[in-house]
């Protein structure tokens, strides 16, 4: 049985496991690729590309979504009849229900159980699902049950679809009422809510005129929700226990005979119960459901509900709606405090902001970004890192936005009634209209019905208190990480709608192959860029502006620090896509030993760059070398474009070919010896590129990727024979010892000192106003550099701040001013993180290093989001040395005095303000106040960036 067959055979017995019933619940409808790669022992990939092989030959349904699933056509038919012409793909569930449902009456006979359209039916909800079915069903009339959970978490529709069940299961009748009573509404007037709930006789008490029926007359047969239930007064709790017990109950002011009311009490709250509710009358509610709180179900049901909302507006506003990603990313994320209540209210004033651009821009659909934010909500992008990979896993990465239509179904959502007014959309169409004729400008009608809008929620708030699969390349992930090649896919699919170009599977995988190989120049700290990338770069305008927003994409997604030359390196690629297929190339023919290593090498890399690029030669070790190099010279010439033929060969014999092409045919030639697959793949992809040259791509594969093993190391130190002493000053904002720190880490990673003679003394803060007291004369004539946080600005001597020692080019900027050399060689530098954990190490006397580096990394981080600070990565290092000391100094109760804080504070008051609340999360944990003196120098910092 061939695999194809196997993964058909096991999705066909499962689809032959389901029912009609099944089918018209619709929930769970399906079988993903993992399922059946578990049962088949298959890898997933391979299940995946089975199933889609099955689909394009109608043996298989697919229905995509988060996971995609299929069904067995055949069986799917003998369950219910289809007669469906189309592709057998759908988009969402929904589609493909909409289509069951339109060929087949069968499945419109019934809503079926209400439950199965609540978000988290099988999630988070699935045991409190089960306790109300249970309540309802229990013999002979129900459980009275109590709801609790905190406002917003949807305890009110919770209620109502146990009534829906109820009405569902046969367990009351259809025309039961199912009743709500808030009883927070007449709290402070018990008479009034025992009328309200019981009704009352004439007379009972002043103003009761006529008798009145109650709420539990009212809801005889049914069930009646008591929401807010711990506001119910003791003699209202007293007056439902008869009720509850044997089912009668009085009147108010009655005081003989009893009424009859079959009636099931719901009672919600937010409160403990215990305390607020009479023990004798909780005895009567044996059944205690509890509903999570929003930050306590999985992302996937929030997901659900911020689409949910999504549909229902544009079924509101009949207008479809176009979600940008980063909007989601902020509703996934942010602090979400009013729970579901709260999520929806968000969404919905969200809404009537783009439905109030989309009428003052005149555009064809609703378009929401982040500028639209709020900023509560804005803020969760602030936490892009948190839950990164169960993001990832939701949120489709190749597109850039989604697009909710007024024809989308959704499942129904426990939520409370936090509805905007069904006339709000027509509201701002009526005002809108009403200021263009009376000759308001856009801008201030925009203006002021936004602030009709915000009234309006406040309002509301008040009163209610509140997929695409991984690519199946196996074989470029025994290369390179799939997360690297999912970074790039974002990266380029940013660069496709900022470009309006189409970028090739080539492109993509070149992409990821060199970031991949960066990754690796990174960790060793050997980096090398070519001069022609700056004139690439100049070219091409349009590229380099995308570029640079590419590499900050990329810096996000891998939380990686890429260096600014590398934009040229990107510039590169983005200018190369149009051309791939018109402009000549470098040829590339890999020669091996063996029956057919070459070929092999070849094909994969073809196969995985969807290109014919790559020839190959092989070399049968019982060949003659005059024949292979007869068959080389006849390659060279049908590959030869103009530009050169790089031969790419596994032993050191075959370098000699280069030569003799050369001399026989005046092709230019060269060869790299010792090749890999992943060094072949490096140099077809790079070989495809408009500007690459045959020199530059062997100097490149010699010298600039790690990949195939040519790093440069070692090398001879020259002793030095200098009499006179040169000074490095060391200096630190946060006083001597930092300074002395940063002396100590100048001195473990430049391993020349000694040699040439190098001095290093550090300065603290109050050396910068006496460097004529602190220094001789004989000293200040040597200075060749100051290094650290503050600069001293002495004439002539460079500053090398902190951040560009530990981070950028300082250690290359030192050695030159010492010695003059274009290139010396020193220790191997670790990651920026680790880096700067270990000069913390130094630094701190006793806080934990790696504790005060996340909390000041994580207020940098939001501070330069506030800020919106360029070159962020230039004032990083200093930003955060600084804090760590700061805290240190605060929680000791020293802090840095600063000269004229006020007149400082009063000028920068915006930033001053936002660097504030960048610190919130560092005052909270240490229990202190910033003061501002010590804002005063982080003020200074962002000045000098």
């Amino acid at each position: 049985m061939t695999r194809k067959e196997k993964v058909y055979k096991v999705l066909k017995d499962l689809t032959d496991e389901l029912s009609l019933e099944d089918v018209k619940k619709g929930s769970s409808l399906g079988f993903d690729a993992e399922t059946i790669s578990d049962i088949t022992d298959i890898d997933r990939s391979n299940v995946s590309r089975e199933l889609n092989d099955l689909v394009r030959e109608g043996r298989a349904i697919k229905i995509i979504g988060r996971p995609v699933l299929f069904l067995a056509r055949e069986s799917l038919e003998t369950i219910i009849p289809i007669n469906y012409e189309g592709d057998f793909i759908f988009e969402t569930m929904a589609d493909f229900l909409e289509m069951l449902g339109s060929e087949n009456s069968e499945l419109e006979d019934g809503e079926g159980d209400p439950f199965n359209k609540i978000i988290g039916v099988d999630g988070s909800l699935e045991l409190a699902i089960k306790q109300a079915k249970a309540a309802i069903l229990y013999p002979p009339r129900g459980l009275h049950t109590l709801i609790t959970g905190p406002t917003g978490v949807g305890k009110t529709t919770f209620a109502e679809m146990m009534y829906k069940y109820a009405v569902y299961s046969g367990a009351i009748s259809k025309d039961a009422e199912f009743i709500i009573f808030n009883c927070a509404e007449y709290a402070d007037n018990p008479q009034l809510i025992l009328s309200q709930l019981f009704g009352h006789v004439k007379g009972a008490f002043t103003g009761a005129d006529h008798e009145k029926a109650g709420l539990v007359e009212k809801a005889d047969g049914g069930i009646l929700l008591l929401d807010e239930i711990h506001r119910l007064p003791p003699e209202g709790q007293e007056m439902l226990f008869l009720l509850m017990d044997k089912n009668v109950y009085r009147k108010l002011g009655e005081t003989e005979g009893d009424r009859e009311a079959n009636v099931l009490i719901i009672g919600a709250t937010t409160e403990d119960v215990n305390s607020t509710l009479l023990s004798t009358f909780l005895r009567r509610i044996p059944m205690v459901i509890s509903l999570p709180s929003l930050d306590k179900r999985p992302l996937s049901e929030r997901l659900e509900f911020i689409e949910s909302f999504f549909i229902e507006e544009a079924n509101n506003v009949k207008v479809p709606i176009k979600i940008y990603k980063d909007v989601l990313r902020a509703f996934l994320l942010y602090d979400c405090r009013g729970n579901i209540g709260q999520l929806k209210a968000d969404i919905q004033l969200l809404c009537a902001r783009g439905f109030l651009e989309y009428k003052t821009r005149n555009r064809k659909l609703i378009e929401i970004d982040t500028p639209l934010l709020p900023e509560h909500v804005y803020n969760g992008l602030l936490k892009k890192n948190k839950n990164r990979e169960e993001i990832f896993a939701l949120l489709d990465y190749e597109k850039d936005y989604y697009v909710y239509k007024e024809s989308d179904k959704f499942k129904f959502t426990t939520i409370d009634n936090y509805n905007l007014s069904g006339n709000l959309y027509n509201e701002i169409t009526n005002k809108y209209n009403s200021y263009i004729s009376r000759g308001y400008s856009r801008d201030k009608i925009s203006e002021i019905i936004s602030n009709d809008i915000e009234k309006y929620i406040k309002r509301l708030l008040k009163k209610k208190n509140v997929d695409k699969e991984v690519p199946e390349k196996e074989e470029l992930f025994k290369i390179i990480s799939p997360r690297v090649y999912e970074a790039v896919q974002t990266a380029l699919t940013f660069a496709k709608h900022k470009l309006e170009r189409d970028f090739s599977n080539r492109t993509v995988i070149g992409l990821a192959m060199h970031i991949s190989a960066l990754m690796e120049r990174l960790d060793s700290g050997n980096n090398y860029y070519s001069e022609e990338l700056n004139k690439i770069a100049i070219n091409n305008p349009d590229e380099f502006r995308t570029a640079k927003i590419i590499r900050e994409i990329l810096q996000q997604e891998l939380e990686i620090s890429i260096p600014k030359e590398e934009i040229g390196f990107l510039t590169m690629f983005l200018s190369a896509v149009d051309l791939e297929e018109s402009h000549r190339k470098i040829g590339v023919i890999v020669l091996a030993h063996g029956d057919s290593t070459a070929s092999s090498i070849a094909n994969v890399v073809n196969n995985l760059l969807g290109t014919n690029h790559c020839k190959a030669i092989d070399m049968p070790l019982d060949a003659k070398v005059e024949d292979v190099l007869e068959k080389t010279i006849e390659m060279a010439k049908e590959v030869d474009e103009g530009k050169g033929v790089l031969l790419l060969v596994d032993m050191g014999s075959l370098t000699a070919f280069s030569e003799i092409i050369y001399k026989k045919t005046n092709i230019v030639t060269s060869s790299i010896e010792n090749i890999s697959t992943p060094v072949v793949i490096e140099a077809v992809r790079k070989s495809l590129l408009p500007e690459m040259t045959l020199s530059m791509l062997v100097e490149e594969l010699k010298t600039a990727t790690p990949y195939i093993g040519r790093l440069v190391g070692g090398g001879v130190k020259n002793k030095a024979d200098i009499s006179e002493p040169k000074l490095i000053l060391t200096t630190c904002i946060s006083g001597k010892g930092a300074a002395v720190k940063i002396a100590q880490l100048l001195e473990n990673t430049l391993p020349f000192i000694e040699e040439q003679n190098i001095k290093i003394k550090p300065i603290d803060i109050d050396g910068k106003f006496n460097i004529d007291k602190v220094l001789e004369d004989e000293e200040k004539k040597n200075i060749i550099a100051v290094v650290g946080t503050i600069d001293l600005t002495i004439p002539g001597v460079p500053f090398i701040p902190i951040d560009e020692l530990i981070i950028g080019d300082g250690i290359k900027i030192l050695e030159k001013n010492i010695s003059g050399l274009n290139r010396m060689y020193f220790k191997e530098r670790v990651s920026e993180d680790n880096m700067l954990t270990k000069l913390l190490e130094k630094i701190l006397s006793f806080l934990n290093p790696e504790k005060a580096y996340n909390l000041a990394n994580k207020s940098f981080i939001t501070l330069t989001n506030l800020l919106k600070l360029d070159n962020s990565d230039q004032i990083k290092v200093r930003y955060i040395i600084h804090c760590c000391c700061m805290i240190e100094r605060l929680i000791q109760k020293e802090a840095l005095p600063y000269k004229d804080i006020e007149e400082l504070i009063e000028a920068r008051q915006k930033v001053y303000r936002k660097i504030r609340l960048s610190l919130a999360s560092i005052e909270e944990t240490f229990g202190f106040k910033v003061p501002d003196t010590e804002i005063g120098y982080i003020i200074e910092l962002i000045d000098t960036q």
